[in-house]
């Protein structure tokens, strides 16, 4: 639509944009005293009509349709880091609208798959913090649960030779984990180094177990589901 000077006050249906940006604001009726032209950033010509994910823009063309995802959350599609975003215009290359299930995913150019690598490395990095946590919580000398602890282990080294040596103090009690304070006799002590190394090397075989179990793997949710919780202490 052409603006035509009038000798007379007119009252326009006008459309406005946003100074700078251009973006379409919205119409209203405008007050054109006589003789005057439009005010700054308004149009007679009406923008087209709204579309999900696009915004009006005017320019030296007219209106112009421009993709606008302002607001929307997007994720890197390398590092999976999440952003909203604040500036019209298309998706940043590199990020897509749909969110990745866990940190294991991976971008393959059309949606998020896990990486079965990502995984198993994973799935084995728990098992190796598992045997260490079990390789210091106790070992079991005659049904009674031993410290396994660094700290409990050096005192062990002491008394097992002090065991063998028949050493021990009458009447020693000592704590254990399970059974409160108990006697500790030279034949119990005796055997503390000795059941340290079958805790030790059992533990660490049960943890090669579970290893070569996942690293078989190729079902991708078995390998989820993949339990490493048997086979630790007695």
């Amino acid at each position: 639509m052409k603006f035509e000077f009038s000798d007379e006050p007119q009252i326009l249906r006008v459309f406005n944009y946003a100074p700078g940006t251009q973006e379409f604001l919205g119409e209203s009726d405008c007050y054109i005293a006589p003789n005057t032209g439009l005010p700054a950033t308004c149009t007679l010509d009406e923008p087209p009509a709204t579309q999900p994910g696009k915004t009006s823009f005017w320019s030296e063309n007219g209106w112009q349709l421009k993709e606008d995802h302002r607001g929307v959350v997007v994720y890197d599609t390398i590092t999976r880091a999440d952003w909203v975003i604040s500036e019209p215009g298309p998706l940043p290359e590199g990020a897509t609208v749909i969110k990745p299930t866990s940190q294991f995913d991976r971008w393959n150019g059309e949606e998020w798959q896990p990486d079965i690598k990502d995984v198993k490395a994973a799935k084995i990095t728990a098992i190796k913090a598992h045997r260490d946590l079990m390789t210091s919580d106790y070992i079991v000398i005659e049904g009674n649960h031993f410290h396994s602890d660094a700290n409990s282990r050096i005192q062990q080294m002491s008394l097992t030779k002090m065991g063998q040596a028949k050493q021990i103090p009458a009447n020693l009690m000592w704590q254990t984990k399970n059974n409160g304070l108990i006697p500790l006799t030279n034949e119990i002590a005796a055997q503390f180094e000795m059941v340290t190394m079958d805790h030790d090397m059992r533990l660490f075989a049960n943890a090669q177990r579970h290893i070569a179990a996942v690293e078989a793997q190729t079902d991708l949710q078995a390998l989820q589901d993949y339990d490493y919780s048997a086979g630790w202490q007695p």
